[in-house]
């Protein structure tokens, strides 16, 4: 079964984001905060991280920042409503897959999470 870490601070949007990820039968976590996820990321062996830019703590991009410096190469989608193509350039730089723009629908998530999963494990093979 897949791992998923739900990066998000807004609970509603993350508990569910959460719940339609284990619907779909994935292993899903949640962290509310950047530091939550660096720590979460770093105990846990994730397939994928979902993670949204605006953090209380620090931005989505110094997250990722923080794992890979780590050298871990989880997959990652990025969500944001302040997406601008800045953010997607850098978000891109550092190996994220996908950019969803807030709002999204839930199915569109759905359709980008098994390919992200999927690319990552083929990187592994």
């Amino acid at each position: 079964m897949y791992k998923i870490l739900v990066v998000e601070d807004d609970k509603d949007m993350c508990k569910m984001i959460a719940q339609t990820l284990k619907k779909k039968g994935y292993n899903v976590a949640k962290a509310y905060s950047g530091e939550e996820a660096v720590k979460k990321i770093i105990s846990m062996n994730y397939d994928l991280a979902i993670v949204d830019f605006i953090l209380p703590d620090m931005d989505g991009i110094e997250v990722i920042q923080k794992i890979r410096n780590i050298g871990l190469s989880i997959s990652v989608i990025m969500i944001s409503a302040y997406g601008n193509d800045l953010v997607k350039s850098k978000a891109k730089k550092l190996g994220v897959g996908q950019f969803l723009d807030k709002p999204f629908n839930l199915s569109k998530l759905l359709k980008v999470v098994n390919p992200a999963i999927a690319g990552q494990h083929q990187k592994i093979a």
